[in-house]
């Protein structure tokens, strides 16, 4: 595999959406139409469930083009393998009031869902993705990054915000733990010592 990285305003939207598009999300039919919108919108989650998916996808394409929704996707030569939605924690509209007190005033982002071509699965690419996204918003000066794992047996296709060993590998904190949920954060200042 040859592997690359692009951030989501180096490609054409439509590459994001044609990848999502042509996954199956047996595993979780409601995911098919999200286009990772879920956490950027402060929608009641019975209206979200009805949520047409065209309007997922024409919201994800109007937020990329004035550059709202960020994230990373990754590619086998020119094949989109992988999608990582990371961006500035106040673009997550659904998680303002779950932020932890400890990174208020802070220029935080956040990583939030993986998505992994099933074919491209166990070959590090979540890991790229992550280590790009962590090099992308240290350059930007951010103070650090958060990320909330869900610990889930089995399939790696409920894994979605990544696993806490991932984040742990790369310098993460577990800062709470609630049931199955981990609150992570990697303090960029803390790495620059």
């Amino acid at each position: 595999m040859n592997m690359n990285i692009k951030s989501l305003w180096e490609v054409k939207p439509l590459v994001f959406s044609d990848f999502l598009e042509r996954l199956d999300y047996g595993h979780a039919p409601h995911w098919a139409g999200c286009y990772c919108r879920f956490y950027h919108t402060d929608v009641d989650f019975d209206a979200w469930k009805i949520r047409a998916p065209h309007e997922n996808k024409t919201e994800a394409i109007n937020a990329i083009e004035k550059r709202k929704m960020h994230g990373f996707l990754a590619f086998d030569e020119e094949k989109c393998i992988g999608w990582l939605n990371a961006n500035d924690a106040s673009s997550f509209i659904r998680l303002k009031n779950f932020l932890p007190p400890s990174i208020e005033g802070k220029k935080v982002a956040i990583t939030i869902c993986f998505v992994i071509d099933p074919h491209y699965r166990n070959q590090k690419v979540a890991t790229r993705l992550l280590e790009t996204a962590i090099s992308f918003y240290r350059d930007l000066g951010y103070d650090g990054m958060m990320a909330a794992p869900i610990e889930t047996e089995g399939s790696f296709d409920l894994k979605y915000r990544g696993t806490l060993a991932m984040y742990e590998k790369l310098g993460y904190s577990v800062i709470e733990k609630i049931d199955k949920l981990s609150v992570c954060y990697l303090d960029f200042h803390k790495i620059d010592q």
